[in-house]
């Protein structure tokens, strides 16, 4: 029941509606696309008020049957637009698990610097043993080539002194022989 006089409403469940609580809508349906209508506020909350008043005259018949393309562009529209969400949300994934492989990629290199860093400090560390025992070796040849140099000229030394000894022991022997 509306009250002219006052402005408000009386539904059937006792809530009473004003002209502060009507809300300005517009029609989808296809019999009525487009055409505005007062509704409560509340239509949707608490217990529903039954409040409606239509604000423009009733549309004509080609208008509805425009309506109805209307209605499955606006349906075709709002798939296609639930697409590119679907679609960006998986562009998202895909360019964080992109960007956390990026990471990995990052970290596994940054690894493999290390380790090419450690081996070449190694290697050049192994170098410098390798030279210092080459030089270690040629010492140790050096050293044995005195050491068969000295050898040898003791058992010249030996061998002419023992041959000295002996033919002076021949010269000094009593008989001569």
């Amino acid at each position: 029941m509306m009250s002219s006089s006052s402005g408000t409403y009386s539904g059937s469940n006792g809530h009473m509606c004003t002209y502060e609580t009507y809300v300005l809508r517009t029609s989808l349906t296809v019999d009525n696309f487009g055409r505005r209508f007062l509704g409560c506020s509340r239509y949707k909350v608490g217990p529903k008020c039954p409040f409606f008043q239509w604000i423009d005259n009733p549309t004509c018949v080609r208008g509805n049957e425009a309506a109805h393309f209307v209605q499955q562009k606006m349906d075709l529209l709002r798939s296609e637009l639930q697409l590119a969400h679907e679609r960006e949300r998986a562009a998202t994934q895909v360019a964080a698990e992109a960007t956390q492989m990026a990471e990995i990629a990052q970290d596994r290199a940054a690894k493999a610097t290390e380790r090419e860093r450690k081996f070449r400090a190694s290697s050049v560390q192994a170098k410098e043993i390798a030279v210092r025992a080459l030089e270690q070796e040629r010492k140790c040849r050096i050293a044995l080539m005195l050491s068969w140099f000295f050898f040898i000229l003791v058992m010249l030394f030996s061998c002419f002194s023992s041959s000295e000894n002996v033919g002076m022991m021949k010269l000094s022997l009593p008989g001569g022989l």
